[in-house]
Order: C-alpha cells, then sequence, then structure tokens
C-alpha cells in the first residue's frame, strides 16, 4: 500500500487544487464541478475519447517511466512524438493502396520509420551522456527545443494541404485508419496495446537478467561498474527505447485519433507523460531499505560461491550471478 501512497496523495492534491481553483474563479462553482466531474463519463463519445487519450499517454509515459529506470530524464518528448507523427502522416497520405497486403506493407513500414525516428531522437542524448558525460537533461531539451519549430514551420508550410483551411498536413488514406471501437468516440486498439505493452516492459524490467542489470545501473552506477556491467550502454538504451515509446504515441495518434499531422501537434503530451511517470508508484526498493529483487533466471548467491578457501573477489561474484549464461 505504501507504494501507491505518493501517486494517491498526488492525485488527491490535483483534484484538490482543481476544485479550490473552479470554486474561486466562478461565481456558481457547482455548475463547473458537476460538468469537470461527471462530463468524461455522461455519453460514449466523452467516455471513449477520455479512454483513447489515455491510452496515448500510456505509450509516452512508459517511455518516460523507461529512461528514468535506467537513470536518464528525458525532456525530449515533445519531438518524440511531433516527428514521429509528421513522418507517419507523410507515408500514408499518399495514393490508397491496391490490396490489404499493400495496406499492411505500408503501415508496417510507416510504423517502422516512426519508431526509427523516435529511437533516433532519443539514441543522441543517451550517446552523448555516455561518450562525452553531457547531461541529457540539455540534450533532450534543447533537441526537442531546436526540433519543434522547425517541424511547426514544415507543417504550416510546405506540408500543408493547401485544399484546406487547416495548418495540418493531408490527411490519411481511409484504408490507413484504425477503426474506432465506440463511435463516435475515436477509442480504438491502440489503448489495449498501450496497456499490454506497459505491463511487458513492467515485466522485462522486473524479471529479467537484462532489466535487472538496467535497473541496478540506473540506481547505483558505482555499484554497477564495480560488479562488472556495462554501465555507458544503459543510458543509451533506456533513452532509446524511451523514444520509441514516445513515438508509438505519435504514430497512433494519427492513425487512431487526429488522421492528420497538424501544427502544435503534440500539445504538451511529453510533458505530460513525463508527469505521470514521476508520480507513478515507485518500485519496492528504495536506497536504504532492502535489495532490488533479482530476477528468477539468476542462480542463488550460494551455488555461485565456492570454497571459503578458493572464493573469488566480490566482482567476479555478481558477475557471475549477473550473467549466469556468460563462461
Amino acid at each position: 500500500m505504501k507504494r501507491f501512497l505518493p501517486a494517491i496523495v498526488a492525485l488527491g492534491a490535483g483534484l484538490l487544487i482543481i476544485t479550490v481553483l473552479i470554486a474561486l474563479s466562478s461565481d456558481s462553482p457547482a455548475v463547473p464541478l458537476t460538468v469537470f466531474f461527471t462530463k468524461p463519463f455522461s455519453s460514449w463519445f466523452h467516455f471513449g475519447n477520455m479512454l483513447n487519450m489515455a491510452g496515448l499517454m500510456i505509450f509516452a509515459a512508459a517511455g518516460s517511466a523507461f529512461a528514468l529506470k535506467a537513470g536518464a530524464f528525458n525532456l525530449g518528448g515533445e519531438a518524440q512524438i511531433y516527428a514521429p507523427a509528421l513522418v507517419t502522416a507523410l507515408l500514408l497520405s499518399g495514393p490508397p493502396p491496391a490490396s490489404a497486403a499493400e495496406t499492411a506493407i505500408r503501415l508496417a513500414l510507416a510504423l517502422a520509420a516512426a519508431t526509427a525516428t523516435g529511437a533516433f531522437l532519443g539514441f543522441v542524448p543517451g550517446f552523448l551522456k555516455a561518450q562525452f558525460r553531457i547531461s541529457e537533461l540539455l540534450t533532450s531539451f534543447l533537441l526537442s527545443a531546436a526540433l519543434l519549430p522547425v517541424i511547426d514551420f514544415l507543417v504550416s508550410g510546405p506540408l500543408r494541404d493547401q485544399s484546406k483551411n487547416l495548418l495540418a498536413t493531408k490527411a490519411i488514406v481511409a484504408a490507413f485508419r484504425i477503426a474506432p471501437f465506440m463511435k463516435p468516440s475515436s477509442f480504438n486498439i491502440s489503448f489495449a496495446i498501450a496497456v499490454v505493452l506497459a505491463i511487458l516492459a513492467g515485466l522485462f524490467l522486473r524479471n529479467t537478467a537484462p532489466g535487472y542489470r538496467l535497473r541496478v545501473t540506473g540506481t547505483a552506477p558505482e555499484f554497477a561498474r564495480f560488479s562488472g556491467f556495462s554501465v555507458k550502454t544503459v543510458p543509451v538504451a533506456g533513452m532509446t527505447v524511451s523514444g520509441i515509446f514516445h513515438a508509438l504515441t505519435g504514430f497512433f495518434s494519427i492513425t487512431g485519433t487526429w488522421y492528420m499531422c497538424h501544427n502544435g501537434f503534440s500539445a504538451g503530451m511529453g510533458w505530460s507523460a513525463l508527469a505521470i511517470a514521476l508520480i507513478a508508484p515507485p518500485p519496492s526498493y528504495t536506497p536504504g531499505s532492502r535489495p532490488l529483487p533479482m530476477p528468477r533466471c539468476l542462480p542463488p548467491v550460494s551455488a555461485s560461491i565456492p570454497p571459503h578457501s578458493s572464493r573469488p573477489s566480490f566482482s567476479s561474484v555478481y558477475r557471475r550471478r549477473c550473467f549466469p549464461c556468460r563462461p
């Protein structure tokens, strides 16, 4: 229960602040408060759209959380959502596909291009941190801040759909649009995909040897270094995977919600995802309380320590525990 206390307190504090602000800024606060708390559940349209946006935020929040587990802060979520969304819109707005096979191939290519874009935008800050010890806080934020106005210019200028009055690209072909579950809302299968991927990411971090090494390195890099872990690869991997999760937000936003990339597309989703990751329930481990849980695939300590007369060094014991398949 203690794990969920920070998240519960954060949620309660947010609702309390919103209630106070609405009460102070309205002559009849009962009406706006009633609308605020009941409107999302008043119809399938509002409820479905709320779930759809929650699914998009799960993708991005899982990416931010993955970077945090690797000991890195990803402040470039805005561009890592916006740029893949633009790539998706451009690749899927061409001529209609001639067959179902072509539809699947073009969707797969667009997904691959979008995730590659997000992965690259996450890889660059992670690489700079690993190789040159440049803070990923600065590099991810500055890279995102530099790209956002460029993408805005492209969307509202050269890539804009001149036949419409919107500052947006051409709409994607209808064959590439994800059908909603609850019309007229945009709720679609991307919500289920987001939940499954978030669960798989959690299982990977908690129950596998690579996930254990990533958590240990992100929490205690000096301990990981003396234990024989590759400390430099962890921030690169964490930031790259974080960029991929943010890219999925951009991809499914285009294919399942807006169907076009408009000016200011990300609209603070990257920052909201980072806030969600920060207030999420922390892991069961806190420094000074109890050890990080070992994945089930690793042997117990007693199985890897020989008799006292030939006992190896501390580093070799932990290297053997965390790399059981390596000779």
